[in-house]
C-alpha cells in the first residue's frame, strides 16, 4: 500500500550550526513519528474495514467480517520505539454480531495489550545490551535523543534471551567443541561460577552455538547436553566428534551418547606449564624446557593424512615419544605431569585414527574471547548472565538479528517532486 505524508512543524532555532539543527530534528523526529504511525495505521484500518475479512477478530464470538466504525481516536495508549515514547489515540470497532467494543491499534501494530513496546524494538535494544553495558547503552541512546534508561535495555536482553534456543544442525559437521570459563558472580568471590560453550562446527567454515548454560563448576553439564541427545543420534553414521580439554565432568555430562572423544592437543602444552609447577620444576630450567618440547612435538600432527599405514605409522611414533616422556617424568618424580599424561593419551590420536578434522579447541577458545569482553564488566547474577550471553553469542554466531532489519527490505521510499 502507498501512503502519502506530508509534515508541518513550526521550530524556533537560534542559529544554523550543524549541531543546533541536529538537536531540532531529534525534538521534532519524536513528534513526526507519531504523526507518521497515525497516519499509516489509519489508512490501513481503512482499507482492512473495507475487506471482507479482517486481519483481526472479535474477542468474543470470533467474528472475522462485520465491524462498524465506532471513533478513529479514542483512549490514548504509550508505545515505546527505538526513538523514544509515542502517545496516539486508539481506534475503536464494534463487532456487528454480539455488540462487543474493541480497540485494534495495537493489533494492527503487533504489540499486545499492557506491552509498551514491540518484539522488534525489545530485539534491538537486547542486541545493544548484549554488545555493550547496559550503562553505555543508555548513554548512546541518549546521544540520539532517545529516552531510554539502562533498565529497559536490561528487561529487553532477560525477556529476548529467555526465548532464544540453540541445538545441533544435523547439515552441519558433525564435529564440535566444548569448554567453560569463569564469570563472576554478585555475593561469590573471584569467578563463582562456570559458563559452559559447547560449539558446533560448520561445513564452510565458522562454528555455530550448539549448547549453552551457566553453573557450578564441577557439575551442570548434564543441562548442556541433555537438550542435545537426540540431535546427537540424527547424525545417523557419522559419528559425532567432541574435542574437549580433558575435564572429566564435560565427560559425565555427556554419558549415554555415542561419540568420538578427541583431548584437545592444543590444552596439552598450556596446561602442562601448570603440572610442571606443581611438581616444582623450576621454570625455564633444561628439564621444563625438555617436557614441554616433547609435549609440543608430540601434539604438533599435519592435517590432510589419509593413508592408513602412514596414520598407523605416525600414531605409533608418537605414542612412543610420549611413553618414553612419561618415564622421563617417572624417573624425575614429576608425579602430576605423569598423572596428567597417562589420562590424556587414550585420546590424543583420536581424529587422526578417524581420519576426521578436529584437534584443538582453538574455536571455542575465540568464543569464550568474545564471551569475556562482554562478561568481565561488572559482576552478574546467574540467570542474568545466561541471558546476555545467549543475545550475544546468537548475534555472532547464530545470525540473531533485530526483526526491523529484515522488515526494511519490505518498504521503498518515494521522494515526491517538487
Amino acid at each position: 500500500m502507498r501512503v502519502s505524508i506530508r509534515c508541518n512543524y513550526t521550530i524556533e532555532i537560534s542559529n544554523c550550526k550543524m549541531e543546533t539543527i541536529t538537536a531540532a530534528f531529534r525534538k521534532v523526529l519524536i513528534l513526526f513519528l507519531r504523526d507518521f504511525v497515525v497516519e499509516i495505521v489509519s489508512k490501513f484500518a481503512r482499507e482492512y474495514m473495507r475487506e471482507k475479512d479482517k486481519p483481526f477478530k472479535c474477542e468474543r464470538c470470533g467474528n472475522n467480517e462485520q465491524f462498524i466504525w465506532k471513533t478513529l481516536e479514542a483512549k490514548k495508549t504509550r508505545i515505546r520505539t527505538i526513538f523514544g515514547e509515542i502517545i496516539v489515540g486508539q481506534m475503536q470497532v464494534q463487532c456487528k454480531r454480539c455488540g462487543k467494543k474493541m480497540y485494534i491499534t495495537r493489533k494492527l501494530l503487533g504489540i499486545g495489550p499492557r506491552r509498551r513496546m514491540s518484539e522488534g524494538t525489545k530485539k534491538i535494544l537486547a542486541l545493544m545490551g548484549g554488545l555493550t553495558s547496559f550503562r553505555v547503552s543508555e548513554k548512546i541512546l541518549k546521544m540520539m535523543g532517545v529516552a531510554i534508561n539502562k533498565m529497559a535495555v536490561w528487561r529487553s536482553v532477560q525477556e529476548v534471551g529467555k526465548k532464544i534456543e540453540f541445538g545441533l544442525d544435523v547439515k552441519e559437521a558433525p564435529r564440535g567443541q566444548a569448554d567453560g570459563t569463569g564469570i563472576a558472580i554478585q555475593g561469590i568471590k573471584k569467578r563463582g561460577q562456570e559458563l559452559k560453550v559447547f560449539i558446533q562446527e560448520k561445513l564452510r567454515g565458522g562454528v555455530r552455538i550448539a549448547g549453552l548454560n551457566i553453573g557450578r563448576y564441577e557439575t551442570d553439564w548434564d543441562k548442556v547436553f541433555e537438550p542435545l541427545k537426540e540431535g546427537f543420534n540424527k547424525f545417523k553414521d557419522r559419528i559425532f566428534l567432541l574435542v574437549t580439554d580433558g575435564d572429566a565432568n564435560i565427560l559425565k555430562g555427556i554419558k549415554g551418547v555415542k561419540v568420538l572423544l578427541q583431548r584437545c592437543l592444543w590444552h596439552l602444552g598450556y596446561q602442562m606449564r601448570y603440572y610442571l609447577w606443581k611438581d616444582k620444576v623450576k621454570r625455564k630450567s633444561k628439564q621444563w624446557y625438555h617436557v614441554l618440547g616433547e609435549i609440543f612435538d608430540i601434539s604438533a600432527i599435519r592435517d590432510g593424512v589419509e593413508d592408513e599405514e602412514e596414520i598407523k605409522a605416525i600414531i605409533e611414533a608418537k605414542t612412543t615419544q610420549l611413553d618414553k616422556l612419561i618415564e622421563y617424568c617417572k624417573e624425575h618424580g614429576y608425579r602430576h605431569c605423569k598423572n596428567y599424561l597417562e589420562n590424556a593419551k587414550g585420546k590424543m590420536f583420536t581424529a587422526l585414527r578417524n581420519k576426521v578434522e578436529g584437534k584443538t579447541t582453538s574455536k571455542v577458545e575465540r568464543v569464550m574471547r568474545t564471551v569475556k569482553m562482554r562478561m568481565d564488566v561488572g559482576k552478574w547474577n546467574g540467570q542474568g548472565a545466561l541471558n546476555v550471553v545467549r543475545v550475544r553469542l546468537a548475534h555472532y554466531y547464530n545470525g540473531f538479528e533485530a526483526t526491523e532489519e529484515v522488515y526494511e527490505r519490505e518498504v521503498k521510499v518515494l521522494e515526491s517532486a517538487a
